[in-house]
């Protein structure tokens, strides 16, 4: 009697395992747009789903007990990708895995998708398990989306040069005098300096520390230029009119301000912050030391006009100039979007 009680004991244990087995089987297969793949220590596979079959069309028999190299282009496997990628993911606990791959009958395809250690109950490396979905469609989209931007700068490029050259002969057939050609051929430049960093950025932003590094370019390399804060990026039209206030703020620090003498040194620093009412904003701080004594100026020029008035109507910002004898001071406020 024991021995028979055992044995349905067992016998009701095995069709419970099948069944979770079974469940699990389903579970897996359902992921249809997803190849689940396990693979041993050694990089072999020991198992997939439907949807690794209906992704790289191997059949379970045929695939079963080989490398998981064999997805892999020959440029890959040549330079060790797979095996790297194995070692990343013991080493950080995932890998991404972004790349092109080979299906079976030799056609491309984008995987997009993570490498994950499988562990034991002890936390130690028992096999792999890699997860992938086939991101052809939305790598091409993304490549023509990038051809395009990057025709679209060329094209401002080409639009700021002509405007440049246009304005530049115009000048000069007017008899308009060399210092204010060069001021507005200046800030033409400046413009297009912002065209520049939104090109990198999708057309869509720009990290604040890289508006204002092309802003004081020209003094960087004296050491008298300072610039400190957190990660930040600008909206598109901020990125347009900041650039062109940097510009006139170094252009006036270096023909009256800190930079006019040797021992004059600029220092910008910015910090984030949260108003009452949730809103994020980046406050930015631009100080001149060590120059000449600072007088405020009797009338705006079009620098303090494009701070005071540019800032606050197009972007929502505010502007405090602070002409204080010891140098001149600069507090800039603004909007940071949601996400930032």
């Amino acid at each position: 009697m024991e021995a028979e009680q055992r044995i349905a004991e067992l016998e009701a244990e095995n069709r419970a395992l099948k069944a979770e087995a079974e469940r699990l089987r389903h579970l897996l297969d359902s992921a249809a747009d997803y190849a689940i793949v396990t693979l041993d220590l050694e990089g072999r596979i020991t198992g997939w789903n439907e949807g690794a079959h209906a992704i790289l069309g191997y059949g379970h028999g045929e695939i079963l007990g080989r490398s998981g190299e064999v997805f892999f282009p020959a440029e890959d496997r040549a330079q060790g990708v797979f095996v790297k990628e194995l070692c990343r993911a013991v080493e950080e606990g995932r890998a991404p895995n972004e790349r092109w791959h080979i299906r079976r009958d030799g056609s491309r395809f984008w995987a997009s998708g993570l490498m994950m250690p499988l562990l034991n109950a002890d936390g130690k490396p028992e096999g792999f398990l890699n997860v992938f979905r086939d991101s052809t469609a939305v790598r091409a989209e993304e490549e023509r989306r990038a051809l395009l931007l990057a025709e679209m700068g060329h094209r401002m490029k080409n639009v700021l040069a002509t405007v440049q050259a246009v304005a530049a002969q115009t000048l000069r057939q007017t008899g308009v005098p060399a210092a204010v050609q060069e001021t507005l051929l200046q800030r033409l430049v400046a413009l297009a300096g912002s065209h520049d960093l939104l090109t990198r950025g999708g057309w869509e932003s720009a990290p604040l520390t890289d508006v204002i590094q092309r802003s004081l370019s020209p003094y960087a390399g004296s050491g008298r230029v300072t610039s400190d804060g957190p990660p930040v990026r600008l909206a598109a039209d901020t990125v347009e009119v900041l650039n062109l206030a940097f510009h006139e703020l170094a252009t006036n620090a270096a023909k009256y301000g800190a930079l006019s003498v040797p021992e004059g040194r600029v220092e910008v620093s910015w910090a984030l912050r949260r108003t009452g009412k949730g809103t994020r904003l980046v406050e930015i701080d631009w100080r001149e030391r060590e120059g000449p004594p600072v007088t405020p100026p009797k009338r705006r020029g079009f620098g303090s006009r494009l701070l005071e008035r540019g800032l606050a109507q197009r972007v929502g910002g505010t502007v405090k100039l602070d002409f204080r004898p010891e140098g001149l001071e600069c507090r800039i406020c603004l909007p940071v979007a949601a996400g930032e």
